[in-house]
């Protein structure tokens, strides 16, 4: 596949493919159960969307990469729940972790998007969902618009509602023995986990995303604080003077700090809403 613009990881969010119909659970080599019984697939709101039939209105992102000689083995960081928006379509906020062409081992599985994805409205992850715009949710979420059959299409784990205010600590962990990647989301309203077997394919780029569709409004800015991301070997330079780009309404990360050259610490990355810069947080 070739490399899609900055703002494919819109595409790549649970708004995305239909392909629902597939069951996954029919698929063992795909993903390791986490801690959580997953839920059964089943097809969702919004899965009948694809990237030929709509596109996000205008994803905001801040896009970090690493030289593809390397990879990402974990990254942690944490936003607060915002207030309720517009009842109108989809909201996706979330951080994620994306591979990059050329990167090692990035076919067969191709683009995708590791991501736990706080909703507002619905989606096309495969699990039950909470009633339109009743609350908040989020889930561990994988994504993918590659063609391998194994891959391809909207994956979830077990979802959760969230109140406004709540604070929550998102981890994402890979287990370099056998593949497989963690992703872990910790609230007052509880814990969910996701884990998907990734056949040691690397994830280069740490993404973080105001993703409305189908008009959706989201008029303030979000911000993911005390992120750490750990690389597999040390590099200071990826870590002190990265490369950074942005796309939509833009945003800003505060210096990127490291004291091994592995483990790299933002202080703030955040990112504008629909209204852009000058919206409140």
């Amino acid at each position: 596949m070739t490399h899609l613009p900055k703002w494919t990881a819109g595409i790549l969010t649970c708004a995305v493919i239909a392909l629902l119909t597939t069951t996954f659970a029919a698929t063992p080599a795909v993903a390791e159960p986490p801690t959580d019984d997953q839920p059964p697939s089943h097809s969702a709101p919004g899965s009948g969307r694809t990237p030929w039939k709509f596109q996000p209105d205008g994803t905001s992102a801040i896009d970090l990469a690493i030289p593809n000689n390397n990879e990402i083995v974990a990254m942690r960081t944490h936003f607060t729940v915002p207030p309720r928006p517009p009842k109108r379509g989809t909201l996706f906020l979330w951080p994620g972790l994306e591979p990059a062409p050329g990167g090692g081992d990035y076919d067969p599985i191709g683009l995708g998007v590791l991501q736990p994805v706080l909703t507002w409205g619905d989606s096309c992850a495969p699990t039950a969902q909470p009633r339109t715009y009743s609350t908040w949710w989020i889930s561990g979420q994988y994504v993918n618009v590659g063609d391998d059959p194994d891959y391809q299409g909207c994956h979830s784990g077990r979802a959760m509602s969230v109140a406004v205010g709540e604070a929550l600590d998102i981890d994402f962990a890979l287990d370099r023995s056998s593949g497989v990647w963690t992703q872990t989301v910790t609230g007052r309203s509880g814990s969910v986990r996701y884990a998907i077997n990734m056949r040691s394919q690397n994830q280069n780029r740490a993404i973080f995303a105001v993703e409305p569709w189908d008009n959706a409004q989201f008029a303030r800015q979000l911000v993911f604080s005390d992120t750490t991301i750990t690389f597999r070997d040390a590099d200071a330079r990826a870590c002190t003077d990265p490369d950074v780009s942005y796309s939509g309404t833009g945003g800003a990360i505060s210096k990127p700090t490291t004291t091994d050259g592995r483990t790299c610490h933002i202080g703030t990355a955040t990112v504008n809403g629909t209204e852009g810069r000058n919206a409140p947080q």
